[in-house]
């Protein structure tokens, strides 16, 4: 799961401040996330948070 563009936790976030959620579920992902990505990515941006750039 990548939180604002890091990695990230489902239960360290307040639904309320949750923006969007994606899912990345293709060759992309896998090839941006490695293998970690394999089986698709959870992309959350929250309202307060910005971006971070890709590893």
């Amino acid at each position: 799961m990548i939180v604002d563009g890091l990695p990230g936790s489902l239960t360290s976030l307040n639904p309320n401040d949750i923006e969007s959620v994606s899912l990345l579920k293709d060759a992309a992902s896998a090839a941006i996330y490695g293998s970690r990505g394999a089986n698709g990515v959870i992309v959350i941006k929250t309202k307060k948070g910005g971006t971070a750039p890709s590893p």
